[in-house]
This record gives structure tokens, sequence and C-alpha cells, in this order.
């Protein structure tokens, strides 16, 4: 199970960049008001980092229509962002997923805490989409907890089991790991200098910093 962000697609940057853009746009927020260390937010996602932050800057949770308008712009922002600088994909990503999905003795699924529209997006533009499915998103449920229960579900569904001997989680966020360890899924980082090794403190089995080395990820997965 993979999350996205980070993890498949090295979108991080921009895709920050236009969400705190969409918030001025669409909500008017002060951006230096702002905590942008995303893993200080009960549920490190983009339906629930918004619910988050109009509970504090509005005293209320955003409505059906506002996080519409806010879906949209935050879509248009990055197709604009992608159109002056392409995204890329992890490297190695997609081998790995061809190379699970090749596999019978592997299901593959992703559970992202990003919206549907703009996930499906980052996919197409990094092309990643067809490769990786079922699927579950922010637009599931707020908590990543819940996302990865989603995505587990309908891989049960998807791949006709009742059950799966192991679930393991890769990512590349703190938060990430936190929610492998509620789940008792094992956990995969993806990470290089700081970040490897707070994904290590996390509990991960191992941390890569991309997927060249399929050997190695192959021999942390079955062991």
């Amino acid at each position: 199970m993979f999350d996205l962000d980070g993890t498949l697609v090295d979108s991080n940057p921009v895709d920050s960049q236009c969400y705190l853009q969409a918030l001025v746009d669409v909500f008017g927020f002060d951006l230096d008001k702002i905590d942008r260390n995303w893993g200080n937010y009960p549920h490190v996602t983009d339906a629930g980092i918004l619910q988050t932050l109009c509970q504090v800057e509005l005293g209320r949770v955003p409505t059906a229509i506002e996080i519409g308008d806010y879906q949209c712009r935050f879509l248009e922002l990055l197709v604009l962002a992608v159109s002056q600088k392409s995204l890329q994909s992890i490297e190695g990503a997609s081998e790995i997923l061809e190379y699970l999905s090749m596999d019978d003795n592997y299901a593959i699924a992703l559970a992202t805490g990003a919206w549907k529209q703009t996930a499906d997006f980052k996919l197409q533009q990094t092309r990643l989409d067809g490769i990786i499915s079922p699927m579950a998103y922010a637009d599931d449920a707020h908590a990543r907890v819940e996302i990865m229960k989603f995505a587990e579900r309908r891989s049960l569904e998807f791949y006709r089991q009742s059950q799966f001997e192991t679930v393991t989680y890769i990512g590349d966020g703190v938060w990430d790991g936190i929610a492998s360890k509620q789940l008792n899924y094992n956990f995969i980082g993806i990470g290089t200098g700081k970040r490897a090794v707070d994904l290590l403190a996390t509990g991960a089995r191992s941390v890569f910093p991309h997927y060249l080395d399929i050997g190695g990820i192959m021999s942390v997965l079955s062991t």
C-alpha cells in the first residue's frame, strides 16, 4: 500500500505551494498565520488540514460548497504550476509498481492524503495512472488511518481475498509511520537525510531514497 506525494511522485514542494495559495484565493487566509509544519495537524491529509484551518481561522468547518471551490482552485493552481515545470515520479516508482503487479504473491493499492482529483492529475502527469489499483483518498476520510482502512477493504474486494497475510505501507512522512503502527501494518520509508532518520524512529523496517534497489525492497517485503 503506497502513499502518493513524496512517495511515488516528487510533488511535495509544488503541492504545498498550491495548497497554501488556494487557501488565500478561496478563504482569504493570511499565510503568515498558517502553520506550515503539516505534522502539527491532527490529520495530515488535504481534507484534515483544511478542516483544522477553517476551525482555527473561521471558527467553523468548511461548507461543502467551499470545499468544492477550494478543490477546483487547488487543481487549477497545480495544472498551472505543472505546465511551467513538469512533475516527476520518484526514481524507480513505475518499475516497482509494474514488478509488484506482475507477482501474484502481492496486491498493490494507493492510500493517499490527497483528494481524488488532484491525486489522479499527479498520477496522470507522471504516467503512473493505470498501474496501481484500488485507491483511497482524502475524499473518503479526514484521518489517514481511515483512508488506509478504505484501501485495505477495497483491496480485499478487488483481489477477492478474505484477508492478507501482511500489509505494508510505504510512505515518506512520519505520520505514515505513526498510522502504520496504529493499524499494525509494516512500514517502509522513502526519504534521505534527517527524514530517513525520523522515519526509522517511527518504526520503519527500512528506508530507501527511491525504488531503484528493487531487490532490496523486495527483500524487506518478503521477511
